[in-house]
């Protein structure tokens, strides 16, 4: 019961969050969002080339997991925000990560109009994580308002399938990650930060530090991975069907 207690509990730590200390908690969660979507792409992949058959629209699980990936990966972004933030703004990081973001939601706009211009991804994840992030900042000392306006759209939206209008072109894009509801995983990534969640201790195993590596490396993984498994499918699918 003691080491359940230690594993549970929040950890001291003594450095401020000014100091951009990493914990090991957020990095193990955005790692275990990417190994969730590796599971996802690549079955999705296999069934796009007709290598394996699923139902990926109607079945629940495979509804749900993508949509737990992108809570989860939003999550993420508020308590990073939160805790790259807090206690002052730092302008120059922020707008460096910005750019860099919008710059690769630009990028894949612009390659999958390309390649699949009836399915091309115009408002996709990274671009809702551009503008989400900069909403986020206006709320960052702001735990019950982060409640409450992420309950707001969520609840709506699960009991009632009703969400704010967002930009929706008439195509059916293979990425559509509209800022209402998912902005509400953004604050309550930020409400959870305010209460230590950031601060829970994991143990220090093998696979918690692979997850921890995944998620500090997780845009750059997030944009190649995908490419790969395409690329790899997309061959064994010829050589099979040849």
């Amino acid at each position: 019961m003691k080491q359940i207690k230690q594993i549970l509990s929040p950890v001291q730590n003594t450095q401020s969050i000014e100091h951009h200390n990493r914990f090991v908690f957020v990095d193990a969660l955005r790692g275990f969002t990417v190994i969730l979507m590796f599971v996802f792409h690549f079955t999705f992949d296999l069934d796009y080339f007709g290598l394996i058959s699923l139902d990926m629209i109607r079945s629940p699980f495979w509804y749900f997991l993508p949509r737990l990936i992108v809570f989860l990966f939003l999550f993420a972004v508020g308590m990073g925000l939160f805790l790259a933030h807090y206690n002052k703004i730092k302008w120059k990081p922020f707008n460096k990560r910005l750019a860099l973001i919008t710059f690769w939601a630009l990028i894949i706009s612009i390659v999958t109009y390309k390649i699949f211009p009836d399915n091309w991804i115009y408002f996709g994840t990274l671009h809702s994580i551009a503008l989400v992030s900069i909403v986020t900042l206006l709320f960052l000392r702001h735990p019950r308002i982060c409640l409450i306006v992420g309950l707001t759209l969520f609840l709506p939206s699960i009991f009632l399938d009703f969400n704010l209008p967002w930009i929706e072109l008439p195509h059916a894009s293979w990425d559509y990650i509209s800022p209402f509801p998912w902005m509400g995983a953004s604050l309550f990534g930020v409400f959870a930060a305010h209460k230590n969640l950031h601060k829970w201790v994991l143990p220090d195993t093998l696979a918690v530090k692979s997850l921890k590596y995944l998620g500090q490396h997780s845009l750059v993984i997030y944009l190649i991975h995908q490419p790969i498994f395409f690329g790899i499918l997309y061959l064994v699918s010829k050589l099979i069907h040849y």
